[in-house]
């Protein structure tokens, strides 16, 4: 008979807001490294143990109603100091706010953060009824960092005494099975073993090297690994006698052939130093998907038992069991940051290298006297020639190959840009939006970002410019101590109020600054039909670089304007020109509109949004750099108001890292 109180005189109640069912995390509905905060029953526990840092480990399993009648639960990593862990009884109800959702060893389960994570713990004997609270019962409130956290509100109290009186009891273990658990995690064995220590019927852990890529076979994958260590049971590789032939299909290391003849090419150490193992269902999916020759690997609860030839040893590592998880038992290791066992590891590898080298040289040098080691020598500096060779032979391709591309799309090679080992992206592609996903009322949803910060390359040619005159590209900006005040108001300091004096009168000087926006279009005739003109605009600092000039007055200047319209011809060529005709075009069809004339028809046009200068615009295309960013700007809607109340983020891009060169640049 289930140990289930009368769960029938409660009604179901939800989940508080901000909280995640334990199903929604095992089926990885839930993103990697999202933070979670779950609710449960406590069905396992292992006992705190000192980590190779300053924390320690304990670890708890935790169910809830949307499992309550499957034999699975979600495990808690605990890391923290070992004073005041969390040590809930069997059957107690667990919070655990905030704790981050991680994928280790093909297992979900849930970490502790040292900065967000709290946890709570209901005693069961204490658990009263409902509608009763159980805060009453609540037994331990803890963080990693030793901090007091906030207490769970009222309706969380609530749902807590609702939950332990609701669930089935059945999978919680009873008192002595629950503790007989925890006192086996406290003796944990430490199956490490190298490869030279393994025995038949073994189950064994060990860090090894993969010395050949892995064959795979249906739902089966075999790799050959070493950790540089011998043993006399395993099969023994030694040289290639001359004249074998290949292995048989499906002994693809040719283990089936006699003693001493390994298959063709054999890649791994000679000797009884490599062992055979065989992976079955999500374990060969993993090494297909991760493991490669040369990978350093950690092999968990490997199975060492004789082969099918009865003589020597080889390892099996089968597909785990359970109703969630993978349970993956290989780890690839890292080598920039190796502990002991892998350092040691990779010592003995290079211990075995060195020695075979030295064999090498020494059965070499027996073989042939001093003439071939000359020969030798003359033969290695011809085969270092002739890379030599190949690489200048392959700069020079690439050179022509980049040259051929900017004669074929006849790029302006008096233009410049910055960033040349960045790929060159269509101009429809930097208009694509950026999407990101968040959860709002405990739903994931994907929302599309105002902006993103990015920079770009892109092969185009200018269009349009604004403003239209090129006298306009400067403008004025006066100057003051005040500018730093937001009170200060640029019309209130007028010539007419400094005329009139003040009492207290400040210097203002008048500086000159660019700002102006070109408009630019795909180079490329198979990307102008996906959207293939923007904006970009041109700020100071950037078109200080572009054009080498530094702004100024550019009407009581003309030797400036001058310098500016030849730097621009080298940009845009006889764009300025065409768009000074269609806006006197206009200006005479708006005259005689304004007259009651009929307008003259023109094959130039200035129209809305349409370039003036589509028709008739001599110019090179050249490859520059764009950069996205966003700018607030005034928003009455509130509902548009994503940037702060009365404002909202726009889309900009401008241009940067370009520069107009002469011809003796």
């Amino acid at each position: 008979m289930s140990r289930q109180s009368n769960a029938s005189s409660h009604q179901q109640r939800p989940l508080p807001s901000g909280y995640t069912t334990i199903r929604h995390i095992l089926e990885q509905s839930v993103p990697v490294n999202r933070f979670v905060t779950v609710v449960g029953l406590v069905k396992d526990r292992r006992a705190p143990m000192s980590t190779d840092k300053a924390d320690w480990k304990s670890a708890i399993t935790l169910y809830d109603k949307s499992i309550e009648n499957e034999d699975v639960g979600l495990v808690i990593n605990i890391f923290g100091p070992e004073s005041g862990m969390p040590q809930p009884d069997a059957g107690d109800v667990v919070v655990v706010v905030s704790a981050k959702v991680q994928l280790w060893r093909g297992d979900v389960s849930l970490l502790t953060n040292k900065a967000s994570t709290a946890i709570f713990v209901y005693s069961s004997r204490k658990i009263p009824k409902p509608p009763v609270s159980a805060k009453v019962a609540l037994v331990t409130s803890w963080r990693p960092n030793g901090l007091s956290p906030a207490e769970p509100g009222d309706h969380q109290h609530d749902y807590v005494a609702w939950l332990y009186y609701s669930m089935d009891k059945d999978h919680i273990p009873d008192g002595a099975t629950f503790e007989m658990k925890i006192d086996q995690s406290r003796n944990f064995k430490d199956k490490f073993r190298m490869l030279k220590d393994v025995r038949d019927q073994q189950f064994s852990d060990v860090v090894v090297n993969v010395v050949k890529d892995p064959f795979d076979q249906l739902d089966i994958s075999t790799l050959w690994v070493s950790d540089y260590t011998e043993n006399e049971r395993f099969y023994e590789f030694s040289l290639n006698p001359p004249g074998l032939s290949q292995a048989r299909d499906g002994d693809p290391y040719g283990y089936t052939t006699v003693r001493n003849s390994p298959s063709n090419n054999w890649p791994g150490p000679l000797g009884k130093r490599t062992m055979q193992v065989t992976c079955f269902g999500v374990q060969a999916q993993f090494i297909r998907d991760h493991v490669k020759a040369g990978s350093w690997v950690q092999l968990r609860n490997l199975h060492v038992k004789f082969g099918r030839n009865s003589n020597n040893l080889e390892g099996f590592i089968r597909e785990g069991r359970g109703g969630y998880g993978s349970g993956v038992q290989i780890d690839i290791l890292a080598t920039d940051q190796p502990d002991d066992r892998l350092k040691a590891a990779i010592k003995r590898k290079l211990n075995y290298e060195q020695m075979r080298k030295k064999q090498q040289k020494q059965n070499l040098g027996g073989k042939a006297g001093k003439g071939n080691g000359n020969k030798r020598r003359a033969e290695s500096q011809s085969e270092n020639n002739r890379r030599t060779r190949r690489t200048e032979i392959q700069q020079k391709w690439e050179e022509e190959q980049k040259l051929e591309y900017q004669k074929k799309a006849n790029l302006n090679d008096l233009v410049k840009c910055e960033s040349l080992d960045q790929p060159v992206l269509a101009v429809s592609s930097i208009f694509e939006p950026t999407l990101f996903t968040t959860t709002i009322d405990s739903q994931e949803v994907t929302l599309t970002a105002p902006f993103t910060c990015a920079k770009y390359r892109a092969n185009v040619r200018v269009v349009d410019f604004q403003p239209s005159k090129l006298e306009d590209f400067a403008c004025c900006h006066k100057k003051s101590e005040y500018d730093a005040l937001s009170e200060c108001d640029d019309t209130s300091d007028s010539d007419e109020d400094e005329d009139q004096g003040t009492v207290h009168p400040h210097t203002r000087t008048k500086t000159w600054e660019w700002r102006f926006a070109l408009l630019l279009e795909e180079a490329d005739p198979k990307y102008k039909s996906g959207g293939g003109k923007l904006w970009v605009v041109v700020d100071n600092i950037e078109a200080q670089q572009l054009l080498g000039l530094d702004a100024s007055d550019l009407r009581a200047e003309p030797k400036d304007l001058s310098r500016l319209q030849e730097k621009l011809f080298v940009l845009w060529g006889n764009l300025e020109e065409r768009k000074q005709q269609a806006l006197q075009l206009q200006k005479r069809d708006r005259l005689q509109i304004a007259t009651r004339q009929p307008p003259e028809s023109s094959p130039v046009r200035l129209s809305g949004s349409r370039p003036a200068t589509d028709d008739g615009v001599s110019n090179r295309a050249f490859t520059c750099c764009i950069r996205q960013y966003g700018v607030r700007v005034p928003e009455t809607d509130p509902g548009k108001a994503n940037a702060g109340e009365g404002k909202r983020w726009e889309r900009v891009f401008g241009l940067f890292g370009t520069k107009i060169c002469s011809a003796r640049d």
